[in-house]
């Protein structure tokens, strides 16, 4: 008898499931529609819920850290995680730190300010002139930070930790304009209008400043070849079955797919 009960627990134990393989990744929460924290203190975003299918097709499972945007390519160099999920978009210089993923999104930017001091500008000349001497605020570590930096040679250049901060300098008229991604300017203009933000200028793409890079991918530890093609197989499946546009509609009520 008690033969029989081992051998049946031996059985049950040997037929359970393997535990998912577990996935670190990091993502900067402070860029809605992006990703963000909710008044429940959850992520939620666009590139929450990418990660999360794209873990779900590959059959692994997502372990979510949040912090700052600046600290996140050298704490993926580090090895602290195994990718990075926040709007990175995928740059030749960023290609020599890290791997990417296949582009899962694009994202044009645009300069926004407070008020309709730059109404008039409409295209890429008259931009730059505009710009020239003026304070300018970006993200640290973001692409926008190189786009100005080698693009508008005379703008005043502010870096900034996080994206809500730039939102409050130029509410006071500390800065007098600064880039971001359209969809986040569109974010931004509604949760805060007494900013009264406004889009201005030209839309800035690939095509016209090559720092803005070839679309929006995950950042995947250098060398790490297994998660790259086990994410660029999840994304084909996603692009495939209608979940990112599904998606994008849902965050951005457009399509970002690429």
């Amino acid at each position: 008898m008690k033969k029989v009960v081992l051998a049946a627990a031996l059985s049950a134990f040997v037929s359970l499931p393997a535990a998912a393989e577990s996935i670190r990744i990091a993502t900067s929460a402070d860029y809605p529609p992006w990703e963000s924290v909710d008044t429940n203190g959850n992520m939620i975003g666009f590139d929450i819920d990418v990660g999360n299918a794209a873990c779900e097709k590959a059959k692994v499972k997502c372990e979510w850290t949040n912090q700052a945007y600046d600290g996140l390519l050298a704490a993926l160099v580090a090895g602290q995680y195994d990718m990075i999920v926040s709007a990175i978009s995928i740059t030749e210089k960023r290609k020599k730190s890290i791997d990417f993923s296949n582009a899962y999104a694009q994202a044009p930017a645009a300069f926004a300010t407070s008020g309709d001091k730059f109404s008039s500008i409409k295209d890429q000349a008259k931009l730059k002139a505009e710009l020239d001497k003026k304070a300018v605020g970006v993200q640290g570590a973001s692409i926008f930070e190189s786009v100005v930096a080698e693009n508008f040679p005379g703008v005043n250049v502010k870096i900034y930790q996080q994206a809500d901060q730039i939102i409050a300098d130029l509410k006071f008229g500390r800065i007098d304009a600064a880039l971001m991604e359209v969809a986040s300017w569109e974010e931004f203009s509604k949760a805060n209008p007494d900013a009264k933000l406004n889009m201005f200028g030209p839309t800035l793409t690939y095509a016209d400043y090559p720092q803005m890079g070839e679309g929006i991918g995950f950042g995947i530890g250098k060398g790490n070849a297994e998660l790259k093609a086990k994410m660029d197989a999840a994304i084909a499946e996603l692009m495939k079955d209608g979940t990112i546009e599904k998606l994008s509609k849902k965050w951005f009520g457009y399509s970002v797919a690429p």
